[in-house]
Parts: C-alpha cells; sequence; structure tokens
C-alpha cells in the first residue's frame, strides 16, 4: 500500500509515531551527554527547550532528529547510520535531540519547526534560526556530508535563499551548497513561503554556479511539479546528462529512485525512446548502488523502479515473467538480509509493496503475517492486511484487523492516526453502522483527553480529514444528529486549549 507506508519512505514520500525509545539510549542531562560513550549518539530524548539552553553556552547547534519507532527511513537510520562511527563523532558537533512524535508536546514542536514527515533532522542554531534541515530518507553518504557542512555554520538557511534569489554573485560556494542539500521534499513551503516551490527551484537551477548543482536543482523542481512544465527534450537532456555522471546519481540516488520513472515518462516521445531512457536509469542506478556496497534492500528499490517503468510501458498488459521472478528473488534476498529489528521495520513494506506490484497478494499477506509475530509495532503492519482483506471481498476480516491495528498502537499521536484509520473504514465499509460509527469515533476522540495539549501537526491533520469524511458520509445517510453529538464531545475533550481550531471541529 504504498501511499501511506513506502510512499512517504521513499519520497517522503513515508509519514508517524509512538512511545517507544529510539536504538541509542537517550542522554537526559548535560553531564551524561559529555560521558556518553563513543559507541552511541548522546541523544537528548525530547528535552528541546533545555537543548537550546545548552547551545547557548556551548555555541554549538542544535541537530533535531524528529522521527517515529515505527517508520520505515527512521529505522534504516538507526540500523545504519546511527551506528556509523564517523556520524556518531560528527553528532558532537552538535547538541543532538530525539524528538519521537509521540512525546509529550512533540507534535506541537512539531507544528513550530514545520516538519512535514518522517524522519527529519532540522539543525538550528541557539536563536533556534534554522540552518538547514535535510529528509532522512537520503544516502547515509550524502547525510553526513550535509550535517558536517551545517555544523560548522551559523547563518540561517533563509538567507541564503533571499541571497540566492535576489544577488546569486554574491551568494558564496558552501551557500550555494547548503541550498542544494536542503530538504525540499520535507519543507512544506516553510523556506518558500508564499512562493511556489518549483518557481523557487527553477530560479536557484538558473542562477546557481555550477552545472551539477543547475541539475540538481532542476530535477528538483520537475519532482515536486503537479504536472509537467518543460518539454520531453529538455526533461530527456537533463536527465542523460545527471545519469551520464555518477556523483550526481549518487548525489540524487532517492530522488532518482522515487521520481526517476515519472522523469523518464515526461521525458519520452514513444515507448522505444522510454525504454532505452527507463534501461539508461537502471544502470545508473545499479552502478551507483555498487558504489555503496550493492545492499539488498537497495537491489529491491531498483526493482521498484524498474517495475514502474514497466507499469508505464504496459499499463493494463502482464508483466514479463523475467521481471516478476526477479522481483520476487530480490524479495526474499531483502527479507534474509533483514536480520535486526530496525532494518526489518525498514524493509517489509517495500518488500509488499513490490510483491503486490506483482499480483503476489498471498506473498504479500504471508510476509505481513510472518512479521505479525517479530515486530515490535504490528500494529504498523495491520490497515495493509485490513486492505488485502476488503480487496477480496472479507469486510468483517478488514474492518477486524482496522480495529486490531488501532487497539494495539502505542503513543498518543499513533493511537489517532490509528484510530482514524479504523473509523475512515467503518465509513467506507459499514456505513449504515452509525452507532458503531460514533462509538468508535467517541473512542478516538477520548485519546484527546489523555493529551488536552495535543491538538497539533499530524493529530490535528488527521482529524481534520475525518471531519470531512463523516460530513460527506452525514450528508448520505442522515448523520446530522450524530455529527452533533461528536462535536459536543469534541469541545469537551479540547479542554482550555487557545487555538480554536480543535473546538471548531466538524463545525
Amino acid at each position: 500500500m504504498l501511499p501511506m507506508r513506502v510512499a512517504l519512505s521513499m519520497l517522503l514520500l513515508a509519514s508517524a509515531l509512538s512511545a517507544c525509545s529510539p536504538a541509542s539510549a537517550p542522554v537526559p542531562t548535560a553531564q551524561a551527554a559529555a560521558t556518553a560513550p563513543a559507541s552511541a549518539i548522546a541523544w537528548r530524548q525530547g528535552d528541546v527547550d533545555d537543548a537550546f539552553n545548552e547551545a547557548a553556552e556551548s555555541g554549538k547547534p542544535v541537530l533535531l532528529y524528529w522521527g517515529a519507532v515505527w517508520c520505515p527511513p527512521c529505522n534504516q537510520l538507526k540500523a545504519g547510520l546511527f551506528k556509523d562511527p564517523a556520524f556518531i563523532a560528527l553528532t558532537g558537533k552538535f547538541v543532538p535531540v530525539y524528538l519521537d512524535g509521540d512525546e509529550e508536546g512533540a507534535q506541537a514542536w512539531g507544528e513550530r519547526f514545520g516538519v512535514r514527515g518522517y524522519p527529519t533532522l532540522i539543525v538550528l542554531d541557539p536563536q533556534r534560526n534554522e540552518i538547514t534541515r535535510v529528509a532522512g530518507g537520503n544516502d547515509a553518504a550524502e547525510l553526513t556530508r550535509a550535517l558536517t557542512v551545517a555544523a560548522s555554520r551559523r547563518s540561517a538557511v533563509a538567507e541564503a535563499l533571499a541571497t540566492a534569489l535576489a544577488t546569486p554573485a554574491k551568494l558564496g560556494a558552501e551557500d550555494w551548497q547548503v541550498l542544494g542539500d536542503y530538504g525540499w521534499e520535507v519543507d512544506a513551503n516553510r523556506l518558500a513561503g508564499k512562493r511556489s516551490t518549483q518557481d523557487v527551484l527553477q530560479q536557484l537551477a538558473k542562477a546557481a554556479p555550477e552545472p551539477a548543482l543547475q541539475r540538481r536543482f532542476a530535477l528538483l523542481a520537475m519532482a515536486t511539479a503537479g504536472k509537467p512544465t518543460t518539454s520531453p527534450t529538455q526533461v530527456r537532456e537533463l536527465l542523460q546528462a545527471v545519469l551520464a555522471q555518477p556523483a550526481e546519481v549518487r548525489r540524487n540516488r532517492e530522488l532518482l529512485g522515487y521520481a526517476g520513472a515519472g522523469l523518464v515518462k515526461q521525458a519520452s516521445a514513444g515507448p522505444a525512446s522510454s525504454n532505452a531512457l527507463g534501461q539508461q536509469l537502471l544502470v545508473a542506478l545499479e552502478r551507483a548502488d555498487a558504489a555503496r556496497g550493492d545492499r539488498a534492500d537497495d537491489a529491491l528499490s531498483r526493482a521498484l523502479t524498474e517495475l514502474a517503468l514497466a507499469r508505464q510501458q504496459q499499463p493494463e498488459g502482464a508483466l514479463p515473467a523475467a521481471l516478476v521472478e526477479r522481483v520476487k528473488q530480490r524479495v526474499a534476498a531483502a527479507d534474509a538480509a533483514a536480520t535486526d529489528a530496525h532494518a526489518r521495520q525498514a524493509t517489509i513494506s517495500s518488500a509488499v509493496y513490490a510483491l503486490r506490484q506483482v499480483d503476489d497478494d498471498a506473498g504479500a499477506e504471508a510476509l505481513l503475517l510472518a512479521e505479525l509475530k517479530r515486530s515490535e509495532q504490528p500494529y504498523y503492519y495491520m490497515p495493509e492486511l485490513a486492505e488485502l482483506a476488503e480487496q477480496r471481498g472479507d469486510t468483517a476480516g478488514a474492518l477486524e484487523w482496522l480495529k486490531r491495528a488501532y487497539e494495539g498502537a502505542q503513543g498518543p499521536a499513533t493511537r489517532v492516526q490509528w484510530g482514524v484509520l479504523y473509523v475512515e473504514g467503518l465509513l467506507r465499509l459499514a456505513p449504515d453502522d452509525a452507532p458503531r460509527i460514533e462509538q468508535a469515533t467517541e473512542a478516538l476522540i477520548a485519546e484527546l483527553d489523555k493529551q488536552p495539549s495535543g491538538y497539533h501537526q499530524r493529530t490535528r491533520q488527521r482529524f481534520e480529514r475525518l471531519a470531512a469524511q463523516l460530513q460527506a458520509w452525514s450528508a448520505k445517510h442522515k448523520g446530522a444528529e450524530t455529527l452533533a453529538r461528536l462535536q459536543q464531545r469534541m469541545q469537551t475533550a479540547c479542554g482550555d486549549q487557545v487555538d480554536s481550531a480543535c473546538k471548531d471541529w466538524l463545525s
């Protein structure tokens, strides 16, 4: 199920939360942080204000890591980068803070810093000005390089962007590098402001001093575009130029992985040219992956890109048998290679998605059911099992999986997210069962009683999404009285919140 579990893993395009501890034991005090062994990152656990106090005293920037225990790319970081001695040493130049989305006040911090998705790493100076942010799903070597540059900087990225757009010739090489490394895919228009991010990136592509940087900005602009704004010839020339440079492919590896097939489609004049360019993309990705060890998860990622290219060639036709077999082999290899909990959480969703793309729903379900027995967050996989049940017409089974997922979810924000999925399932699959819909929604609202100040960021977004669906359901099923009771219940749960968004829910 790409939209919820993999797309924001591949882009982002992943998403969100739990109250469990991170991989490295958090260090709650400055004294403990100073004596932390070199084998672990001296994370502060959710202590954002105190981290900035220490930053003001030490002069170090704050490295804020926003993550969730169930999020696949977050677990990829824990399985790899966060265990790397060089990266652990690098974090000594920062005051590192781990902010789990389920911790008290975490969603409010997420809203304050404009965090869009998990994982995101933000570097801020002691005055809380943003030096840069990077998407945690990117290549570990690229993340390390970007944060190494950020560690010695004290100027805000917004200042660099303003200069780049107004007087680009005055911008230094390091500032251009920071803008190129910036996590535009997790920016949510925070840096661009009221301007279109695509327009800003296109301006940067024209103004950047180096061809490689020009091409990176152009790729980012195309990847963020809602619809093509350049000619097929321009897209093709850009893509071919990037693919011809191994260093550029490595820098743009994740971008090319999730957006490459779409760019090939934009660049192609017909099936023949599309196939040729698609093969160039796959060869370039394979070369880049070989340079970083040819890991099983990278091979699986390439298989997903190859599947996307194949579907573009034959939207309705059967996939080549050799491709189907290759996908299954890479799923098996990735499954076998993921031996610890973090690696498995980072891998299984992609493996399941790959199997479903080759119409092996039985294999996908078997993989999910096996993972329930070994995962520390089994609830994460249950909505996918619900979707499989729904797809084969098992409505009761689908709703049972969604209910179990909600009941098993851990952490306040996570429980809201999975609870919304359950209510949405009821609205879709049991729309005539108003009492059950009301009861489930009341239980979800009750989650706010446990966190009356938690109506922020992802929690607020989930409730707003649910409100629109409840209103649509009410219009078709005469649910006005149900909605009135739910709104009254919500106003009570909102408590003394200053923000009216909570109390105006369902208005």
